[in-house]
C-alpha cells in the first residue's frame, strides 16, 4: 500500500539537488567526485524529451516560474510504500517503483517532471520523490490540480494503485510528512532546514538503534537532543549565521524526529543489525549527471539558491534578535548585549532583502530574454525551411491590388 504527500517548493534547484546527493557535505562530495547519485532508479521529461539532463529540467523550470512570475517553482510529491511491499535491496522491485512513479505523475500533469526513487530511507521503506514544474504544457498555466491530498490526489493515486494491483490503505488518513517531504516547508539553507537535514543524517545512520546511541551520532553533527516533559524531544545547535544557540521542538520539524517517530526507526536498525544487512542502495549518475560539467552546473545552481535562503533566513535572525533585545532592557535604553535597536542589524536585514528582491528581478530579466532568444531561433528555422520563392514576393506587389 502507499501513500502519497505534496508540497509546494520555492527552490527547484534546491529540490534537485536534495533528492539527487542528499543533505550530507561529506557523501554528497563523495558521489559527485564518483559520478554517482542518490538515485536508485531515476526517469526525467523535459518538454518531452526523456534523455534530459537534471540541468535542464533545473534551467527550465526556473525560466518557467521567472517568465510568469510564478513564486512555486514546482510540486514535490512523495509517493511511499510499505516496507513489506518492496524489497529495497532488490533493483526490480526498485525499477517497478519508478514505473508506478512515472505513471502517477502522467496521470496528474501535462508538464515536466523529473522522479528520483530513494532505497536509503530511514525507515527503510522503498519511496520515489516526483518533482513536477509548476508548469502545464498543454495550457501554458500553472498547476493547479492535485496539489492537495484531500482534493484529488488520494483518490487518484488509489486507483493507480488498484489497477497495478498494488494494495490500497483501507483507512484513508491523511499521511504524516516526513522529513524529505516537510523540509519543503523551511526557507532553503536556513536554521530549520539545515537543522532538519542534520537530524535527518542521525536517525538514518544504522548506529541509531536506540536514543542513547542516537544521541552520540547526533553529537558529531554538533546537535544536542534535550527531552522535557512540557515540550517532549527539541534539538539544539549553532545557528550558521551568528553562532548563537538555536533550538526547535522535534514535532514542529516532523513527526519522524519525536520520541515516537524515532522509536519505530531504532527497531529497524536493530532488526537490520540482526540480520547483518543494511538498506540502501547507490544508483550510477542519471544521464547527463556523469558529466563532470553538468553535475558542477546542478551544483552551482543549488549553491546559488542556499546562499539567498542563507541570506533571508540570517536577516530574520537578526530582526528577531533586534525585536527580542527591545524587551530585555534595563530601564536606561540598553540591553545586555547592546543599544536597544541595534542599526547596524537592522542596516544589514534591509540589505540582504534588498540584494534578494534585486537579484529576482534580474533572474526574470534574463529569462525574459532567454525565451526572446528561443522564440527568435524558432522563428528563423521555421523561415529556413520555407521554399524561397514562397517567402518572396512579387515586385510591385500592393495589398491593394
Amino acid at each position: 500500500m502507499s501513500t502519497v504527500n505534496v508540497r509546494s517548493s520555492r527552490d527547484a534547484a534546491g529540490a534537485v539537488n536534495y533528492v539527487l546527493f542528499g543533505n550530507s557535505r561529506e557523501r554528497r562530495a563523495e558521489l559527485i567526485e564518483t559520478g554517482q547519485t542518490r538515485a536508485a532508479a531515476f526517469a526525467i521529461s523535459v518538454a518531452g524529451d526523456h534523455g534530459a539532463a537534471p540541468a535542464a529540467f533545473i534551467e527550465r523550470t526556473e525560466m518557467m516560474a521567472a517568465v510568469h512570475g510564478r513564486k512555486v517553482e514546482l510540486q514535490s510529491y512523495v509517493l511511499a510504500f510499505a516496507p513489506d511491499e518492496f524489497d529495497v535491496t532488490d533493483p526490480d522491485d526498485l525499477k517497478r517503483v519508478l514505473d508506478v512513479a512515472v505513471k502517477l505523475a502522467e496521470r496528474m500533469h501535462t508538464a515536466d517532471y523529473l522522479i528520483v526513487v530513494h532505497a536509503d530511507s530511514a525507515g527503510g521503506h522503498g519511496h520515489a520523490h516526483i518533482l513536477v514544474a509548476n508548469h502545464d504544457n498543454l495550457t501554458g498555466r500553472s498547476i493547479q490540480r492535485y496539489t492537495s491530498w484531500k482534493h484529488g490526489l488520494r483518490q487518484l493515486n488509489d486507483d493507480l494503485m488498484r489497477d497495478e494491483g498494488l494494495r490500497v490503505l483501507p483507512d484513508p488518513e491523511q499521511p504524516k510528512p516526513d522529513w524529505e517531504l516537510r523540509r519543503e516547508a523551511f526557507t532553503p539553507g536556513g536554521f530549520e532546514q539545515t537543522l532538519g537535514d542534520k537530524v535527518y543524517i542521525a536517525l538514518s545512520d544504522p548506529r541509531s538503534v536506540d536514543q542513547q546511541a542516537f544521541e552520540q551520532v547526533l553529537e558529531e553533527h554538533g546537535i544536542t537532543l534535550a527531552v522535557t516533559h512540557r515540550d517532549g524531544w527539541s534539538y539544539k545547535t549553532r545557528r550558521s549565521g551568528n553562532g548563537k544557540l538555536g533550538r526547535k521542538k522535534a514535532s514542529a520539524l516532523t513527526p519522524e524526529f519525536t520520541a515516537g517517530g524515532a522509536a519505530g526507526i531504532f527497531d529497524i536498525h536493530q532488526q537490520n543489525q540482526q540480520k547483518g544487512t543494511t538498506h540502501g542502495t547507490r544508483g550510477s549518475a542519471p544521464s547527463g549527471a556523469a558529466e563532470l560539467d553538468t553535475v558542477d552546473s546542478v551544483g552551482a545552481v543549488e549553491r546559488r539558491s542556499h546562499r539567498r535562503g542563507e541570506r533571508a533566513d540570517e536577516g530574520r535572525e537578526r530582526a528577531e534578535g533586534v525585536s527580542a533585545d527591545r524587551h530585555r532592557g534595563d530601564g536606561q535604553g540598553r540591553t545586555a548585549e547592546g543599544p536597544a535597536a541595534d542599526l547596524t542589524a537592522l542596516r544589514q536585514h534591509v540589505a540582504a532583502d534588498r540584494e534578494h528582491r534585486e537579484q529576482v528581478e534580474r533572474d526574470r530579466e534574463d529569462a525574459h530574454r532567454l525565451l526572446a532568444q528561443s522564440r527568435r531561433k524558432e522563428l528563423q528555422r521555421r523561415l529556413e525551411e520555407l521554399d524561397p520563392r514562397d517567402a518572396e514576393e512579387p515586385a510591385g506587389h500592393d495589398i491593394g491590388d
